[in-house]
């Protein structure tokens, strides 16, 4: 005879409510300001769930009646305390069952020489007072700077020479060496590949295209080398071949007979995780064998939510409002013409790619 046990998952959604309060802040060193989110989460059991949500009280605390400062304590002593301020951001398109405004409260990098610089060598202790009295907590140590290294490369490692631009068409690629910035546990290693696309139609005479081609449009396509990749510690090594890079191309991208292409160029990213959210990145991306229901995971003392670090090379804010921009960038390589894409053209002749 057999017999069959299981946990007990049955949840009284309308059970007597407990206020909880949830945080979500991911402080990036590469902006001057950082937003932080703070709500609260319970259900009325006399009101409708939808009815509840739509109720900004039901939502958030009072901000006359909530305290919220960052620390920033190093080698055990407290060196600064920064001011959170709350503020109304309104959502595009409006928040649907939700009010239309989101309520943020924002904290300023301390200036170091003018400029905003955020000290990795410090813990940034957040700290929350709720006005029922409840007390909240979380810290981190930012991703480093690293400002001493040549700007736009990665922290002592390097990207492939441009010169006269990147062989796609190499045998045997090109290297990519660096080690990760203070603070990092993870990282995503990507490649953005931007290639010119237009009608053959269009075209006028010269040697296509030309700026001025009508529906000439500038693309691009993301090819992802090593996602949420673990800490290699000393540095980390890496080849990177233009036979992958062509067959994402031609894996990704329609085979229109009229349409012709030219690669242009590369542009290498970098993204780097601190623990907390690499391991928030990790759980919940998980996928439990027995159960549907997602595993957790919080690192705010007496609340929910994730309090974490990030960082991004190139910086998707400033480097982007560069006119230039993705050809102006440090981490840019054109691609080399002609022979670069020999092996493109010839294995994939429908994408229609040009010399």
């Amino acid at each position: 005879m057999g017999f069959l046990t299981a946990c007990s998952t049955d949840v009284d959604v309308n059970a007597p409510w407990k206020e909880q309060t949830i945080v979500t802040c991911l402080v990036d060193p590469n902006q001057a300001v950082h937003y932080i989110r703070i709500h609260k989460a319970y259900l009325d059991p006399n009101r409708n769930a939808l009815v509840v949500a739509a109720i900004r009280d039901s939502l958030y605390h009072d901000p006359s009646r909530t305290k919220v400062w960052i620390e920033i304590w190093k080698n055990g002593v407290l060196r600064d305390s920064l001011a959170c301020t709350p503020m109304d951001s309104v959502l595009n398109g409006g928040g649907g069952i939700f009010p239309d405004t989101l309520r943020l409260y924002r904290f300023s990098s301390p200036l170091v020489g003018g400029l905003p610089r955020l000290d990795s060598s410090a813990e940034h202790r957040l700290r929350i007072l709720t006005p029922a009295g409840q007390s909240l907590s979380a810290s981190l140590f930012p991703i480093g700077r690293n400002n001493s290294l040549p700007g736009g490369l990665p922290p002592g490692g390097n990207l492939p020479p441009n010169f006269g631009g990147l062989n796609w068409s190499a045998n045997q690629g090109h290297q990519v060496a660096f080690t990760l910035p203070a603070n990092t546990s993870r990282y995503n290693f990507s490649i953005r590949a931007y290639y010119d696309e237009w009608c053959a139609d269009s075209v006028p005479p010269g040697p296509p295209p030309h700026p001025d081609t009508p529906g000439l449009r500038l693309r691009s396509i993301e090819w992802p080398i090593t996602t949420n990749g673990l800490n290699p510690g000393l540095g980390l090594i890496t080849r990177v071949f233009g036979k992958n890079l062509f067959s994402l191309l031609n894996a990704s991208l329609a085979k229109e007979p009229r349409t012709h292409r030219r690669l242009r160029g590369t542009l290498f990213h970098f993204y780097w995780l601190d623990e907390p959210f690499g391991t928030y990145l990790e759980v919940t991306n998980s996928s439990p064998s027995m159960s549907d229901v997602k595993p957790t995971f919080t690192n705010v003392t007496n609340g929910l939510g994730l309090f974490a670090g990030r960082r991004a090379w190139p910086d998707p804010i400033m480097d982007a409002q560069n006119p230039g921009y993705p050809f102006s960038s440090r981490f840019y390589r054109q691609a080399l013409g002609g022979i670069g894409t020999d092996s493109l053209r010839l294995k994939y002749p429908d994408l229609n790619f040009q010399p």
